[in-house]
């Protein structure tokens, strides 16, 4: 082959491969920006779609402080012995005394649950005579209802001067609670109604209807209503009481939080 056919052959030949390398290179960066594409127009994965009409939260609150007419006594009695039978008879004695001594403050025997029995083996630091090196520990816990608060403080003072009596603990509440604070959580929510009335005019807009309500701060509520929680307000507390005294009065508090469509 003359030599100049013989170069004309091998540009043609560097000119169809820098050819094939352009359309190659042409061919990929179509398929790479197709699916960026794709991609961009796909939805998110398990992204909430959200509500398309305006909405507002706001929150409503309502407590009350009244003085307490019943309260409630939490205490243990125990006995321990290197036997189980001594240990028993010994429990047996004193749970006597005690349902003697709740009986004279005027404590009815259905206001008393003392069911909750506890047993347990325990070391001793050093043998007894009969060389014994555990004891059986036998507690009963005691949950009592006092409905007549006059007759309060005889009877903790009576419980304290018993021996084998730990722990005592004290509640205050209300005979008619539940009442009390169904007219809270009413009115929990018409100060929820009027502060979204309120927010809603500042805008110009209006109150629509409720959308979603809970009992509470907005963890409550899942998307797609809310992107972020709020927290909520901590319940008022009672004043600490002196020596198991009855305090002059015990907080009750509701809360409220609606979402309400805007009209």
């Amino acid at each position: 082959m003359p030599l100049q056919a013989g170069q004309q052959w091998r540009q043609a030949g560097q000119g169809m491969e820098h050819d094939a390398i352009r359309l190659g290179i042409g061919m990929m960066r179509s398929i790479v920006v197709a699916g960026i594409a794709a991609l961009l127009a796909m939805p998110a994965a398990g992204a909430a779609e959200l509500p398309s009409y305006p909405l507002v939260s706001t929150a409503g609150k309502a407590q009350a402080w009244l003085p307490p007419d019943q309260g409630e006594l939490q205490f243990e009695t125990g006995a321990q012995h290197t036997s189980a039978e001594a240990a028993s008879a010994a429990l047996g004695e004193l749970s006597t005394a005690i349902a003697t001594l709740l009986a004279q403050h005027g404590v009815a025997d259905a206001d008393v649950d003392s069911a909750e029995l506890a047993k347990k083996t325990v070391g001793l630091s050093k043998p007894t005579a009969d060389g014994a090196t555990s004891a059986y520990v036998l507690t009963r816990h005691y949950r009592v209802q006092v409905r007549e608060l006059a007759r309060w403080p005889a009877l903790v003072a009576a419980l304290l001067a018993t021996e084998h009596v730990d722990s005592l603990g004290v509640s205050f509440d209300r005979s008619d609670s539940e009442q009390l604070n169904r007219d809270l959580l009413r009115q929990a929510a018409d100060d929820a109604r009027a502060n979204g009335t309120a927010l809603a005019r500042s805008f110009g807009r209006k109150l629509g209807p409720a959308m979603a309500i809970t009992r509470g701060p907005l963890d409550k509520l899942a998307a797609p209503f809310i992107a972020q929680a709020g927290g909520g307000e901590s319940p008022p507390r009672a004043p600490a009481t002196a020596n198991y005294a009855v305090p002059p009065s015990i907080p009750f508090a509701q809360s409220v939080t609606a979402i309400f469509r805007l009209q």
